[in-house]
Parts: structure tokens; C-alpha cells; sequence
């Protein structure tokens, strides 16, 4: 069971208020509601290959279930300025109105997204026959709306994967495939800037000197699903400071309610019931899945 001290604290995770580049120290409670905006893109790109490229980002974001994804161009007040998005037309005090209409909107965060490059190129093989393949570079940014300050960043490039063996018929073809393609990074991306917090309830199964599985302070609300992993780390106070030393790895076995889920200790078990035993603070936060070769894994 929980120490008094750990039970005081969780109660002031949970009260905390929520801050977009702050959730790193604060307990998840539910999704964050995060707006996507107008692609940016260079000259050389159409405006249909933006809204292409976006609603694949779209799609993609609303997959991992982490954040509640709400499209500027349901809110009138923001689709209005489509056009000087598009263009570019855009000044840094445009800029900080449209972040704060957004919060009035209710954004805890804001997705834009800038097309860098996109190059078709033609191929001919030796039989003759002609097709086309595409190489598109874009970056994506996570913008807490109260101060402007970026949350997380990526950069994205797909279509030059050595084991890219797609190839189409016609220039439009390749490019609406690569904008498929392109959305193979957009999940690490999201698990990267909206992590999941939480703090351990209680054991669930304890043997010998170390802890089997624990039940952890977040569920569907959070977006949590079985298979997610978490590293379990203690908080310090060094002059002044919070740091967060991991001393495990748990993953979700079963998600048992809004704010609870099972998860098994994978690491650091022993680890954990001593820290747990002395009254330690305990926090779980989400491991974002590795990428390989434009894949997550």
C-alpha cells in the first residue's frame, strides 16, 4: 500500500495545474486537447499536396489515441486566416494572436507542420518502361499556446529508404504515396512531446525482496493501452531542484479504468520495493517506441 507521503503527493499531481511544456512534472489526467494547423509549404509545392500531407499526419496522430486532435478548420475563427497560412503570409505578432485565440479556443498545445522539400524524379528501366518515385522532407512542431515556446520538434524524411520499393505510374501518384509514407514518424513524435505521467497506486504481486507488477495512476483517459512502457523513476530534491533518476521499466498488461492500469515490472523491481519501502516518491512516465528505418517498433 501507499505511505502517507506518497499518497499526499499523488493527490497534488492530480491537482496540479495542466501546463503543455510542463507535463513532465505533473501527472496525466486525461488527453490534451492539441489543435493541428495549416501546413506551411515553399513555392514549389501546391497547396494540395500540403492538405494531402496533412491529413496523413492526421490520421496518424489520432492512431496513437495520446491527445484529443481538434482541426483549425472546425473553428472558424482560425480557418479564416487559411489563406495567409498557405502563402506564408505571416508575421511573428500574427503569430502570437493566433496562438492566443487558440488558447481562448481551449488548446493545451498546437501541431504545425513545414514542408521543407519535395523532389518527383523519373526512371527508366532498361525495358523501357517509365515510373516515378518521390522524396518528401518535412518538419513538425509542438507549441505550448501560452508563451510560444516549442515542445518538442521533428524533422521527417520519407521516400529514400533503402527498402523503399515503391514506384508509381504518374508524378501525382508518387507524391500522394510518399505522403502515405511520410507519416511513419509522426507517432514516435507525438509519444515524444506528450508523455504520460503517473505515480504507482499500489503492488500487485510481490515475491521475495522485489515487486512482479504494480498498478500505475493511468488509463484510457490518458490514452494508455496495453503493450505501452514506462520507466519507473524516483524524484529527487537536489539544491532546489526535481530530477527524476530511473530505476526501471514496467510495460501495461491490462488497462483497468480510466485513471488505473496493470503493469508488469520489467526491470528494477527489487529497486523499486526499497525505494517504495522507504517512502520514496515514485514516477512512471511513458518510453516513446524506437524508430527503425522509418518504422516505429
Amino acid at each position: 500500500m501507499m505511505t502517507f507521503k506518497q499518497i499526499c503527493i499523488a493527490i497534488c499531481l492530480t491537482m496540479g495545474a495542466f501546463g503543455a511544456d510542463s507535463i513532465s512534472a505533473q501527472e496525466t489526467t486525461g488527453k490534451s486537447n492539441v489543435f493541428i494547423d495549416y501546413f506551411w509549404r515553399p513555392s514549389d509545392v501546391d497547396s494540395n499536396t500540403a492538405e494531402q500531407l496533412r491529413g496523413y499526419v492526421i490520421d496518424a496522430i489520432n492512431e496513437t489515441n495520446r491527445v484529443n486532435l481538434i482541426d483549425v478548420d472546425s473553428k472558424s475563427a482560425l480557418a479564416q486566416e487559411r489563406s495567409r497560412r498557405e502563402t506564408g503570409d505571416l508575421s511573428d505578432g500574427d503569430d502570437m494572436e493566433r496562438l492566443a485565440a487558440m488558447k481562448e479556443e481551449g488548446a493545451n498545445a498546437l501541431i504545425q507542420g513545414r514542408i521543407t522539400a519535395l523532389t518527383v524524379a523519373r526512371h527508366v528501366t532498361k525495358e523501357g518502361s517509365v515510373y516515378y518515385d518521390a522524396v518528401i522532407n518535412y518538419t513538425l512542431k509542438a507549441i505550448n499556446p501560452t508563451n510560444g515556446k516549442i515542445i518538442s520538434t521533428k524533422t521527417i524524411k520519407a521516400g529514400d529508404e533503402i527498402l523503399n520499393l515503391q514506384t508509381s505510374d504518374t508524378p501525382d501518384e508518387a507524391v500522394m504515396k510518399v505522403c502515405q509514407t511520410a507519416k511513419r514518424g509522426v507517432k514516435s513524435f507525438i509519444e515524444e512531446a506528450f508523455p504520460i505521467m503517473g505515480t504507482i497506486l499500489d503492488k500487485a504481486e510481490e515475491k521475495k525482496d522485489e515487486f512482479k507488477s504494480v498498478y500505475i495512476s493511468v488509463g484510457s483517459d490518458a490514452g494508455v493501452v496495453k503493450g505501452n512502457k514506462f520507466s519507473i523513476c524516483v524524484e529527487r530534491k537536489i539544491a532546489g531542484r526535481t530530477s527524476h533518476g530511473v530505476i526501471g521499466e514496467a510495460e501495461v498488461k491490462s488497462v483497468e479504468g480510466g485513471d488505473i492500469s496493470l503493469a508488469e515490472v520489467k526491470k528494477g523491481g527489487k529497486e523499486l520495493k526499497k525505494a517504495m519501502d522507504a517512502g520514496q516518491t515514485i514516477i512512471v512516465k511513458s518510453i516513446p517506441k524506437k524508430e527503425r528505418a522509418g518504422f516505429s517498433i
